[in-house]
């Protein structure tokens, strides 16, 4: 095999204030140390916005959530994540998040970063997720890009143009002429996986996609 050949395309539709996407993306990488440790992985992510329709600003956190599922259902499911999300090495801190922020800005940063072959989805998760900051602000997104050796000036002009939006958004469209209607979803060559599947389905998955690729 070249090495070309054994890159293994991993590609990731989600969106940021996903919770289960955050937990997908912890499984997928238990997954992968378990099953291909050695083999080159190439990851692509692509945006899916569960509130496009979110204010630029954000909102409230609590109100929006609780008028879309009640107080006390939030607080079942805000706790229900926490207990998930350490089972998976995950914080979920919920009780940080003041704003529940849409999330374009964040999808074109992170295709911005990786056009500059970088990732920055996990940094994002987790700065929403666990330390409960804005990733809807342009402070908070160009700071995470400078922690990922991002030049922020360049960022901080990036986020502020439109460039990108347009092929944010054409990157959604494909994504719901291929069906998609929940995240996460991950392809893996071939295969798919729909939700948070758990580690030991995840490693099922990149098994047949590992054997399909010898048998051809």
């Amino acid at each position: 095999m070249t090495k070309s050949s054994e890159t293994l395309l991993i590609e990731i539709t989600s969106d940021f204030v996903c919770p289960w996407c955050f937990i997908g993306e912890a499984r997928l990488e238990q997954a992968i140390k378990l099953v291909a440790p050695k083999i080159e992985i190439k990851r692509s992510w692509h945006p899916y916005e569960l509130n496009p329709d979110q204010p630029k600003e954000g909102i409230d956190r609590q109100e929006y959530m609780a008028s879309r599922f009640g107080l006390e259902k939030l607080k079942a499911m805000d706790a229900r994540m926490k207990e998930l999300g350490k089972e998976d090495g995950l914080e979920f801190r919920q009780e940080l998040i003041k704003r529940s922020p849409n999330t374009h800005q964040a999808h074109r940063l992170n295709w911005l970063a990786e056009k500059e072959g970088k990732s920055l989805a996990h940094s994002i998760f987790k700065a929403y997720f666990s330390e409960g900051k804005d990733i809807g602000d342009n402070e908070v997104l160009t700071a995470l890009a400078g922690e990922a050796g991002m030049d922020i000036g360049q960022v901080s002009a990036f986020l502020s143009s439109n460039e990108g939006s347009n092929e944010v958004k054409k990157l959604e469209e494909q994504g719901k002429a291929r069906g998609i209607q929940a995240v996460p979803f991950i392809t893996i060559d071939n295969e798919e996986i729909r939700g948070a599947e758990t580690v030991d389905e995840m490693v099922k998955t990149l098994n047949r996609a590992l054997k399909q690729r010898k048998v051809a």
